[in-house]
């Protein structure tokens, strides 16, 4: 370490001699800052310049007519709107001024409204839908992402056009809705007066039904005391009847008593017969009076059943009457279906109570025609007695005149009184049957009717309950009608047609809220160009500045020494670029949450950056700086500097975690937007692994590719025209193999050198199939499978890669198998001293000369102090600084 360490001061103290030096210093400080300045600053804000952006609008729509929408046209809308639009540089032209203009370049793109646009966009509302288009034409010729800009621009008049026509649509919807809610107040505030005078007039029905109800209990009360007295008179004419058949069958007795006296006695005397016939007169009366009673009685019980009939019907049809004004109530009434069920179930009951009573009414009816019936055959049955008496009489009289002559058709007489008497009692021992009938009947009407009453008694009880919910139903109604707002349907007789047409054009607003916000799209790209300024950086000063180390002022010098000593050179500098480039990110106004830790994060990022081209270049040379150049390519589009990597191929998405820049612009991201978790500290921690691995593959790489960069700088010696610069190898610069091998004798030697000889023509052969053999498949894979382009360019370009490294091997192994060459005609003592040189494990100067390496022990007189290689004195004059004039000495090997 103190070794590397005065490496260090004396690189320093020889670069604050050299005055002109510090002018390439300052450049190499500020070069690589100004890359990232500039191109921040240039895309500081680039998307607030689209108004820039010419795009043409070519409007020929006519416009359209629907009964939903009225007159319509959407073109004439879009170009108002587009008139106050700054988003881009709308250009109003007609159709042949917009196509001459894209071609020109003159704008980016056209978008043309077409003549029916309108009547397709509305169509769909009278049924005969068209898909409306609108014709974009780009001039992707111009720029490569204001195509991506322009299809922007027409989404968004796409989405344009959506909103306006949804606005109209919305628009004459709300306007439909807002008249139809105030139609609809209307005709609520109607139904809610309608339902309470309803409910009042079905209350009060329900009062006079209950009413009426009472009244029919009140006639079927007097309708059983009628049955009461139409049973009494039944009973009295069933015993008036029994008396009238008594008399009759005397009468018979009498008059058959008489036709015997007449016919025994035809010559007795007139006062005999005169007695009987007296006797007949008399019963004849008797049964007239008895007839009579009974027709009064059968007079009396009809009028009583007529009266039954009478108060029965009236009762039965007040009933059905209340049963149909209740049966329409209860259908008209919303009631619930639990208090409607039991009133329905109540309601069928008395019907079907109803519905008997109504056929009792009816027998009743048909018992008054038969009582009326029966006193009308009675009272002419009572008639033909009462005639057959008084002709009895006349008979009598006559009999005592003409008794001979007379008795004959007084027989007749009797004969005729007998059978009409026998007849008469006939018709009443069916009319008391018919008596006794009726009471029976009149016993069930009793029974039917103290059920209906019973009915009648329970449907009042329902009533009541009816009219009382009916009633309570009513206040509520009442109430709620009271409670509600009188502009209950506000939301929508109050609807603004205009708000909701808006609110349908765009329902959504998006309300943005960055979780890390970035001021400006120049600090979001800081990342990016940071990181690539620093890597940049590095570069320049591994191409600048030699990393070969001489041995002025030591005595010996180790490969491990050496490289340490100039990178701590090389790594100061570094870290002065890497606060000149994010200090002047700062001053231009790059946004950070913290300063000091933006500053040192590039600090640390240049310093791993130098670690892996410091590394190349001292274990490959200028192979090394040419990986380096590829790694820069490679991690612009693999590091999700530009885009997400999730956008970008296969082949990217796979060397990501790879490549450094992933880690150090999101490491800077950290620091620009904010820190998450230990995201920040995971970042630096894999750029610290690379930096360790990288210092310690490098070292490996310069201590053992030395040989292979001794004899590859010797080839690019003998162009004059490449910088070469002298490798400092330990050793002499022979393979200490071959060395060996020599020592064993010259013989071995030889015929080790013969065989790799033809080792090397059959590897390059092979090498050469192989090459163009890969070529050509990875042609074909790419020809059958075109998606999978971006990743066969991927592998292709590392074919070639390998491709080179294998040639450069073989190369190598050509010229190693040369210069071994030489160590045929080495005495010993040289090969001893190049044994023991290299067991030292010193620097010796191996001249880049095209005859070989030159086995100096010690500097050499051009080995100046590998800084700076540029014009100026010759390495004699003692300031180290080469000579690039294009060639030197065979001993100072040649340095360009």
């Amino acid at each position: 370490m103190r070794t590397s360490w005065k490496i260090f001061t004396r690189d320093i103290a020889r670069l604050g001699r050299t005055a002109k030096a510090w002018i390439i210093i300052i450049g190499v400080l500020i070069t690589p800052a100004l890359y990232s300045w500039v191109n921040i600053k240039a895309f500081w804000d680039p998307y607030g310049a689209t108004a820039n952006i010419a795009v043409a609008v070519v409007n020929e729509d006519t416009g359209a007519r629907t009964n939903v929408t009225g007159p319509v046209n959407v073109g004439a809308q879009v170009v108002r709107e587009l008139k106050d639009n700054d988003q881009l540089g709308w250009q109003f032209l007609d159709a042949r001024e917009a196509q001459r203009a894209l071609e020109r370049g003159d704008i980016y793109a056209s978008i043309t409204i077409p003549a029916d646009f309108s009547a397709d966009l509305v169509g769909m509302l009278d049924g005969t839908f068209h898909q409306p288009q609108l014709i974009y034409r780009v001039n992707e010729k111009i720029s490569a992402i204001g195509p991506k800009i322009t299809d922007t621009g027409a989404n968004k008049l796409t989405e344009q056009i959506d909103a306006s026509f949804k606005e109209q649509v919305a628009k004459a919807a709300t306007t439909a809705v807002r008249v139809e809610g105030k139609d609809i107040d209307a005709r609520l505030s109607s139904a809610r007066e309608r339902s309470e005078r309803s409910l009042a007039s079905t209350v009060e029905s329900l009062g006079e039904a209950e009413e009426r109800v009472a009244a029919a209990r009140a006639t079927l009360a007097g309708s059983r005391d009628s049955l009461q007295s139409a049973d009494a008179g039944l009973e009295a004419a069933a015993a008036a009847v029994e008396d009238a058949r008594a008399v009759l069958v005397q009468v018979q007795e009498l008059t058959s008593q008489a036709q015997g006296m007449v016919g025994d006695y035809s010559a007795a005397s007139s006062s005999a017969i005169v007695d009987s016939t007296a006797a007949v007169a008399q019963g004849t009366a008797q049964a007239r009076a008895t007839a009579a009673e009974l027709s009064a009685a059968l007079g009396a019980a009809g009028g009583q059943v007529e009266r039954l009939h009478g108060n029965a019907n009236a009762a039965v049809s007040a009933g059905e009457d209340t049963l149909r004004q209740l049966r329409g109530l209860l259908d008209s009434a919303a009631l619930s279906p639990a208090v409607a069920a039991p009133l329905r179930d109540s309601l069928a009951g008395i019907e079907a109570a109803t519905g008997r009573s109504r056929a009792l009414v009816s027998q009743i009816d048909a018992l008054a025609a038969d009582t009326q019936q029966a006193a009308r055959e009675l009272n002419a049955a009572a008639d033909a007695v009462a005639a057959a008496g008084q002709e009895t009489q006349a008979l009598g009289q006559s009999l005592q005149d003409t008794v001979g002559t007379a008795v004959p058709q007084l027989n007749r007489t009797m004969a005729s009184l007998s059978a009409r008497a026998g007849a008469f009692a006939a018709t009443l021992d069916t009319r008391k049957g018919q008596v006794e009938d009726g009471r029976e009947l009149l016993r069930g009407i009793g029974k039917q009717m103290e059920a209906a009453d019973g009915a009648l008694a329970s449907f009042g009880e329902n009533l009541d309950s009816l009219r009382t919910s009916v009633d309570a139903t009513r206040r509520d109604l009442v109430t709620l009608a009271a409670a509600t707002r009188p502009d209950a349907l506000s939301t929508i007789t109050g609807l603004n047609s205009q708000e909701i047409g808006h609110f349908f054009a765009d329902p959504v607003e998006v309300t943005s809220e960055a979780v890390y916000p970035v001021g400006s799209y120049g600090s979001a790209m800081a990342a990016l160009f940071t990181n690539l300024s620093l890597w940049i950086g590095a570069f320049m000063l591994i191409v600048i500045f030699k990393v070969e180390v001489d041995r002025e002022g030591f005595e010996r010098i180790s490969v491990g020494q050496a490289y340490l000593g100039r990178f701590l050179l090389l790594a100061l500098l570094v870290v002065a670029q890497a606060v000149v480039v994010t200090v002047g990110d700062l001053v231009i106004g790059v946004h950070t949450v913290n300063a000091p830790m933006f500053v040192l994060t590039g600090v640390l990022i240049g310093l791993a950056y130098l670690s892996i081209i410091y590394a190349l270049t001292s274990a490959l040379g200028h192979l090394g700086r040419g990986l380096a150049i590829v790694l820069i390519i490679l991690q612009i589009p693999g590091a999700s500097g530009l885009y997400p990597i999730e956008m970008m191929p296969d082949f990217f998405r796979a060397l990501y975690p790879l490549l450094p820049f992933s880690y150090g612009i999101d490491a800077l991201r950290e620091t620009i937007g904010g820190f998450y978790g230990l995201h920040y500290l995971q970042y630096l921690g894999v750029l610290g692994l690379m930096f360790v691995l990288a210092f310690i593959i490098g070292l490996l790489g310069r201590r053992g590719l030395a040989h292979f960069n001794l004899l590859f700088n010797r080839d690019l010696a003998r162009t004059e025209f490449i910088n070469a610069e002298r490798v400092q190898i330990v050793g002499d610069g022979y393979r200490i193999a071959d060395v060996l091998r020599a020592l064993q004798g010259p013989e071995a030697l030889a015929a080790d050198l013969e065989r790799r000889t033809h080792n090397y023509r059959r590897w390059i052969r092979c090498a050469a199939w192989l090459g163009v053999a890969g070529m050509v498949v990875l042609g074909v894979v790419a020809w059958a499978v075109p998606s999978q382009k971006p990743l066969l360019l991927g592998i292709w370009t590392l074919w070639c890669m390998l491709l080179i490294a294998v040639t450069l091997l073989l190369e190598y192994i050509r010229q190693s198998v040369a210069q071994s060459t030489e160590l045929v005609h080495r005495d010993q003592d040289f090969l001893q001293h190049s044994v023991a040189a290299r067991g030292q494990g010193v620097h010796i100067d191996a001249g880049t000369t095209a005859d070989g390496p030159s086995a100096v022990d010690g500097p050499s007189a051009a080995d100046g102090d590998g800084a700076i290689a540029a014009d100026g004195p010759s390495a004699a004059d003692g300031n180290g600084v080469s000579a690039a004039d294009g060639g030197s000495s065979d001993k100072e090997g040649a340095e360009a």
